[in-house]
């Protein structure tokens, strides 16, 4: 993978930012391995041990109803040093998760946490409630999945396409292709990230056709894979190849503001030609990439004007974040 991109656009080179991520992801598949990446790779993205003193952690406890603090607080295990945290670090992360857990449940319109459970595979933090194992990730990324169809939802047995760039280890995808059993999902991304998402996804799905990383060319030499496949792993420039309008959803969750401004741009060049749907978009407000010595805000994202603004609001569990949702047209104009 690391030969196939770097032989691609210079465009698509990980960025300083990225450089000292992917070094550090590297590091820890390299102690490890995959078996421990819940414990470690997550910690990278969206897996947050929040102390009871920070702004998010408030946050989460001034939604919680007398109730649901009676659910979050009961039953709670009893320290042990398995998780690799101290006394108060252990429950900090046991409530916080919690706590993200119930909020997501007030939202789940289609009951998908009632049966959804963490996999055991990558070594989750051992967090129990509702009789099942429980995560962040998955209560965000349900969470995320609802914003994405908020304005025209699929039928839970239609066939469509989302295409995700910059993936992590393939939480969305997850919930996705258990919620959605005919989606098609296309993720794009560098490695790592792209190997750790496709060890991850064919581990969980061995039932689903998955079209595993090649270094194609042209999509004429695997267009009959392409086709046939549930999921489908792509690095940035065989993402140029995709179809024009082919895309229903395309997705970028808190990775925008990792890159390079030129790369931001190429990519929304991308997103006006694949996608024929709606674009969800969740960055933070303001992010100072002291790497690469940009700093890039909300306003600051190239957005066409031909493309309809459905909303552009605060996502429930995180307030330092914005989460928008665009209606794709076949304009070709650029607005700021």
């Amino acid at each position: 993978m690391f030969e196939a991109l770097e032989a691609g656009p210079n465009i698509y080179m990980p960025s300083k930012f990225w450089r000292q991520l992917n070094e550090q992801n590297i590091a820890q598949l390299e102690k490890d391995g995959m078996g421990n990446m819940k414990r470690t790779l997550a910690q990278n993205y969206f897996t947050w041990v929040v102390g009871f003193r920070s702004p998010l952690f408030r946050h989460m406890a001034s939604l919680m109803t007398f109730s649901d603090w009676v659910a979050v607080l009961r039953n709670l295990p009893l320290f042990t040093r398995e998780a690799g945290l101290g006394l108060r670090r252990f429950y900090e992360l046991q409530i916080f998760t919690r706590m993200v857990w119930v909020v997501a449940k007030r939202y789940d319109k289609l009951k998908v946490l009632k049966t959804l459970e963490e996999p055991a595979f990558g070594n989750p933090f051992n967090i129990k409630f509702d009789d099942r194992l429980i995560s962040q990730d998955l209560a965000n990324s349900l969470l995320e999945m609802y914003s994405v169809f908020d304005f025209s939802p699929p039928p839970v047995d239609s066939r469509f396409a989302v295409c995700e760039l910059g993936a992590g280890y393939g939480r969305n995808a997850y919930v996705f292709l258990n919620t959605y059993q005919n989606c098609k999902y296309i993720i794009i991304d560098i490695p790592p990230a792209l190997f750790v998402s496709q060890e991850y996804l064919t581990q969980m799905f061995p039932n689903k056709k998955i079209m595993k990383f090649s270094d194609f060319k042209n999509l004429e030499d695997v267009v009959d894979e392409f086709n046939l496949a549930d999921v489908v792993f792509l690095l940035p420039h065989q993402a140029e190849l995709l179809a024009q309008k082919s895309i229903d959803y395309f997705i970028n969750i808190s990775s925008f503001h990792e890159m390079t401004k030129p790369q931001v741009s190429k990519y929304f060049e991308l997103i006006e030609r694949i996608t024929k749907g709606y674009f969800y978009t969740k960055q933070w407000y303001s992010f100072k990439n002291v790497r690469d010595e940009i700093t890039i805000a909300q306003e600051d994202y190239p957005y066409r004007e031909s493309w309809v603004k459905v909303y552009s609001k605060t996502p429930i569990t995180h307030p330092s974040f914005f989460e928008a949702l665009y209606k794709i047209s076949k304009s070709d104009n650029f607005t700021k």
